[in-house]
């Protein structure tokens, strides 16, 4: 896990957020959309050189890039710490990283399955935790808002999709019971479902010639970044759904 900068380094005033899965896909673009509107965003992910070339994009000390791999609960603790250290707050988090693959359950392995819950729910569920110290809102402080990356895939049945569809389901009720316990503490939670999008994952799953109907990450960032200011203004939506032209095939 690597991570650089300081607080001294960077503006004290800017909205700050983690966003997860921030080396491609919706994390990648979402990141970038944050930045663009004037946040200060810690990037988390594992390929670290891709988070290196994000921060290369922006002003020195827009960008904390964080090399972790969520599947392991020390790396994520260790990531918790080095934001820690950059930052004494952060306004949200987008908890972006996930798996997807299409196979039929009797070739789905038990290793495969576990780890799409594992880093599609269980890593939600320990960034939370981890980063509960700098998210919980003092009095008088905008509301936090903690957005996870969800699916219309937890709404409508696809076949071959049992390990991803499952894990899904699992994001909406961890969203739902982290809202209403954290909520007295000055955290939103709240979803984004998409349905298919353009990403690195789904176009080695169905191909690029496959995917002409799907949204853009960019789109869903929009989404994001429109749901993060509804709750910092004090609102709130529990999820949004985001469907590509072709819904429902």
């Amino acid at each position: 896990m690597a991570g650089h900068g300081t607080a001294e380094t960077l503006g004290a005033s800017a909205q700050v957020a983690v966003v997860s899965g921030a080396s491609s896909g919706i994390g990648l673009a979402t990141a970038r959309r944050l930045l663009a509107d004037g946040w200060d965003v810690a990037a988390l992910a594992r390929r670290g050189p891709r988070l290196e070339a994000l921060a290369a994009e922006f002003p020195a000390g827009r960008v904390l890039p964080v090399a972790a791999d969520l599947l392991k609960e020390s790396e994520i603790t260790a990531a918790a710490a080095a934001i820690r250290a950059w930052r004494p707050r952060v306004d949200a988090l987008v908890a972006s990283a996930g798996d997807f693959f299409v196979r039929p359950i009797a070739e789905t392995t038990a290793a495969e399955f576990e780890r799409m819950w594992r880093l599609t729910v269980e890593a939600k569920f320990l960034l939370v935790r981890a980063l509960l110290p700098l998210l919980a809102a003092g009095a008088g402080a905008a509301p936090r808002a903690v957005i996870h990356i969800g699916s219309l895939a937890a709404h409508h049945p696809f076949a071959g999709e049992s390990a991803y569809q499952s894990a899904m389901h699992g994001v909406m009720g961890l969203a739902i019971s982290q809202d209403t316990e954290l909520r007295g503490q000055g955290i939103r939670v709240a979803v984004v479902s998409p349905g298919l999008v353009r990403t690195e994952l789904t176009e080695r799953a169905f191909g690029a010639a496959a995917l002409g109907g799907a949204l853009t990450a960019e789109s869903i960032a929009a989404s994001i970044g429109h749901l993060i200011g509804v709750i910092r203004g004090g609102g709130y939506i529990p999820e949004i759904f985001q469907a590509p032209g072709n819904w429902p095939s």
